[in-house]
């Protein structure tokens, strides 16, 4: 996290920025649509005296400080999680340790701790179940009904529902592990996106013709093993092809526990010898077709990717 546009601090950002500045704060795990809300309430009103916008989150879930070991699984890792957030239009991203001292910081304390980091701040923006302080005791009323104490107008944005139950981080990665990927990118507002390396593989998907290209990726919380309809972006070459991926344990031709292995092949004439080993490329997953299985043999795996691909291809036609 390099970026000029991102801190490691509050104290940081408060002397690095002085103009006036309305703080968006939250975990923002996934930067979903209800995440959306606030950030977009936060650059409305910064937006009306010309202020500066800025997103407070961490880059480890509170609870690996609170509960430890018993902390959610994250949708996205620190630095993706700032550039979705640059992304959404806010000017900088204070990505601050959840540390023992600042979860000791009191609800009462929580407004004037905020403004002696940040001298400019002028407003802050939380959403509607936002909890807060030492205890986790405050919430989102308690800061409108205190910020004017501390010189700060409070906005509160009210949560965003799908299918009539709100969207929530907890929500998405349930609904990730079942598979459920057109849920998820409903309440993302955007396809769930991996991003890796492109590694060697046994070339097996070779010899039974359905050669792929392989990504080594260690989410901390994983999609549902099985076979996706994706969207795979070369970023070097700069074009966006339609693939159908496997992702999982590949119990037909692993005998012993492995890694899970993301596999793509695309769809139409792919030219799989121009990515090369290292490679960076980035699959979006748009729909789910079936569940990981193990075949009884080649054969049948062979068969049934050959449906899975015909699937995906009047799936992708839909789109």
């Amino acid at each position: 996290m390099s970026s000029p546009a991102v801190f490691a601090s509050l104290a940081e950002f408060g002397k690095r920025e002085p103009k006036p500045a309305w703080l968006a704060i939250g975990m923002f795990d996934g930067v979903h649509l209800g995440h959306r809300a606030v950030l977009n309430l936060a650059t409305e009103e910064a937006a009306k005296e010309n202020d500066l916008v800025a997103a407070l989150t961490f880059p480890e879930h509170p609870a690996k400080s609170l509960r430890p070991g018993k902390e959610p699984p994250l949708l996205m890792d620190a630095r993706t999680k700032s550039e979705a957030l640059l992304g959404c239009g806010v000017d900088r991203v204070v990505m601050k340790p959840f540390d023992e001292s600042f979860s000791d910081v009191s609800s009462g304390e929580f407004l004037p701790y905020l403004k002696e980091k940040i001298p400019s701040l002028c407003g802050i923006c939380v959403g509607e179940n936002f909890h807060f302080g030492k205890d986790r005791i405050g919430n989102a009323e308690f800061l409108r009904e205190n910020g004017a104490l501390s010189g700060l107008e409070v906005c509160i944005a009210k949560g965003v529902l799908e299918d009539d139950l709100p969207i929530s981080s907890s929500r998405i990665r349930e609904s990730l592990a079942k598979g459920e990927i057109e849920l998820v990118n409903r309440m993302l507002g955007f396809p769930y996106r991996i991003t890796g390396q492109v590694v060697p593989g046994n070339k097996l998907g070779r010899t039974i013709g359905f050669p792929t290209l392989n990504l080594r990726w260690f989410p901390e919380a994983r999609p549902a093993y099985g076979v996706y309809l994706v969207e795979v972006t070369f970023p070097q070459k700069k074009e966006c092809v339609h693939g159908v991926a496997n992702y999982g344990l590949r119990p037909t031709v692993e005998e012993e526990e492995v890694e899970p292995l993301f596999e793509v092949h695309l769809l139409g004439e792919g030219d799989y010898s121009v990515h090369q080993p290292g490679d960076l490329i980035s699959v979006s997953l748009l729909s789910f077709i079936r569940p990981e299985k193990k075949f009884d043999s080649l054969e049948g795996l062979k068969s049934r990717i050959s449906s899975d691909k015909a699937e995906a291809e009047e799936l992708s036609t839909r789109l």
